[in-house]
């Protein structure tokens, strides 16, 4: 049976394939090889980056990154690194969601706007919810695997989010048989593993779906990400000095979410020559996460009602005393005294 769609109509965002070449831990050098056979410029792989490319490219890639791998885990591998904060604004979604069911639902309405050559059908079984992966698209067999492993580790990560923990409470059924590597799928999942089912299908109780949303704060999170979104409007999407992609990198995803390495790997390099090509713009990691967090408090605080914290929570800070000793470097005063002092004008 032919798939109903051809891959050169499904266009998949660029970002995915920057996320691949991090998992295999590019440098800038070796980036031409992750394209091959692609007919694709280097720019795509460029921090800030919003082209897209067709499905049938991004399946090449994918088999040039199960070749470059050198290990038959690549699919959990990448599977692993798609967590909500990967998919930027989806990190939001499910943050924002009250509840476990809303935020599949989330994910079942974002998968085909980010991954055109899938679709997934929620239905209700007895006491379950059953989530069942479709793929529109006919990829070599390696890469079909690794979409259905990546299918499952999102839904697995989606819902631990939510849950605030470990996700034990679940059934991964997968349509492709036992692979001779099965015996590392439990560094990957926390929960049952069936090989050689009708159709790869994530199953969930109905209880653990109508669970609530650990955060207390899930209407500020939405609203921290529409002002993230509004910040980077601002950027431009090309030819962006190195704070500037480092700037576009931390908008992209939750506050605290993203490190250092993770912003280096994020550009191809290492931590050191990322510094290297920040000093030689006279500026820092740490001045443009300070003054990035800065921008964002003071927004927040602004704008809207959000409690002290639940602003350090959002922020990613351990506690309230943490934002506060914070505030007082960037602006010489307490929040409370700096929204106090803007309404009081």
């Amino acid at each position: 049976m032919n798939p109903p769609y051809e891959g050169k109509e499904l266009l998949v965002p660029s970002s995915y394939s920057r996320l691949v070449a991090r998992v295999l831990g590019l440098h800038e050098r070796q980036l031409p090889s992750l394209l091959r056979g692609t007919g694709l410029a280097l720019e795509i792989l460029e921090a800030g980056d919003e082209s897209t490319i067709s499905s049938d490219q991004q399946m090449q890639i994918l088999q040039n990154g199960i070749d470059l791998s050198g290990t038959d885990e690549f699919g959990l591998l990448v599977g692993r690194s798609l967590q909500p904060a990967a998919h930027g604004p989806m990190g939001y979604l499910v943050l924002s969601s009250p509840d476990v069911m809303s935020a599949i639902n989330a994910f079942v309405e974002f998968l085909p706007l980010r991954f055109p050559f899938s679709q997934v059908e929620v239905t209700h079984d007895e006491d379950q919810l059953v989530c069942t992966l479709s793929l529109l698209v006919e990829p070599e067999q390696a890469v079909k695997r690794l979409l259905h492993e990546c299918f499952a580790l999102m839904l697995q990560s989606v819902v631990a989010s939510v849950l605030g923990r470990e996700l034990a409470e679940a059934t991964i059924e997968f349509a492709h048989r036992e692979p001779n590597y099965s015996s590392t799928y439990n560094n990957y999942f926390s929960t049952s593993v069936f090989f050689g089912a009708p159709a790869s299908r994530f199953r969930l109780s109905n209880r653990i779906a109508r669970t609530a949303n650990v955060s207390a704060h899930t209407d500020s999170y939405a609203k921290a990400h529409a002002t993230c979104m509004a910040l980077l409007t601002q950027l431009p999407t090309r030819g962006l000095s190195t704070s500037e992609q480092v700037r576009r990198i931390l908008l992209m995803s939750p506050p605290g979410t993203v490190s250092a390495d993770d912003t280096a790997s994020a550009l191809y390099v290492t931590k050191r020559t990322l510094q290297r090509r920040l000093d030689a713009e006279n500026t820092s990691y740490r001045e443009i996460t300070e003054t990035l967090l800065s921008e964002l408090a003071a927004h927040h605080l602004l704008e809207s009602s959000i409690t002290v914290e639940a602003l350090a929570n959002l922020l990613g800070y351990h506690d309230s005393a943490g934002l506060r000793k914070a505030f007082n470097r960037w602006f010489g005063t307490s929040p409370q005294e700096y929204r106090q002092r803007y309404f009081g004008r």
